[in-house]
């Protein structure tokens, strides 16, 4: 009987790691659906580490510079987290009425919070590991191109200034022809650059200059 007991305790904690992974990878597939949203997703669910007000949460959200690249506003990037599981609701219980009040009728108010699964998928999506997955698929010679663009960007640097410190360099040329702004896009796209006026190194972007500088 009790072996028996044991095996089902194994069967189900097997069970509910793979229920857990399936849940992971749910919240994995909405991040990589449109590469335009996936920072944004990502901050949505950093914002909510911390349980609080939806609407505080969807405020935050409309503050962060990631969303200039996403093709939706806060509201709906949130919903599109909630809807995959990445985080989660709770409603907030109306307050008691005394006898004889009057009851207003309010809209409902929820808190949010990024759920376990939120937690595993924003980590594998942290910035200097996207950034290394990228090079590894990337000839070799881009990492000294994207070096010298993070480290010119560390004060901002306009594009002007970006093409003319990659004037010449192999990695425009080999193998195939590509455009200063390639790198400038891309770096932009795993969190390493983001556009104040100048382009400016994030402090992601920093890791990763240390990584190929």
């Amino acid at each position: 009987a009790a072996n028996r007991r044991a095996d089902a305790n194994r069967a189900d904690a097997v069970a509910d790691e793979r229920n857990f992974d399936d849940a992971v990878e749910a919240v994995v597939k909405r991040l990589e659906a449109n590469r335009a949203n996936t920072l944004a997703l990502c901050a949505c669910l950093a914002i909510c580490e911390t349980r609080m007000p939806y609407r505080e949460a969807e405020a935050l959200i409309g503050q962060r510079p990631e969303l200039n690249l996403s093709t939706q506003n806060a509201h709906a990037l949130l919903r599109i987290m909630i809807d995959c599981g990445g985080v989660e609701t709770e409603e907030v219980p109306e307050p008691a009425c005394e006898p004889g009040d009057d009851k207003q009728d309010q809209p409902v108010d929820y808190t949010v919070r990024t759920t376990e699964a939120g937690r595993a998928a924003l980590a594998q999506f942290e910035p200097t590991k996207r950034f290394g997955r990228m090079l590894q698929d990337e000839p070799a010679g881009y990492a000294q191109a994207y070096a010298i663009v993070l480290a010119l960007c560390e004060d901002g640097a306009t594009k002007a200034a970006i093409e003319q410190a990659l004037e010449g360099n192999p990695a425009l040329s080999n193998p195939k022809q590509v455009f200063p702004s390639y790198f400038i896009s891309k770096l932009e796209t795993v969190g390493g650059l983001t556009w104040d006026g100048s382009w400016k190194a994030t402090e992601a972007g920093r890791q990763m200059l240390a990584l190929v500088g």
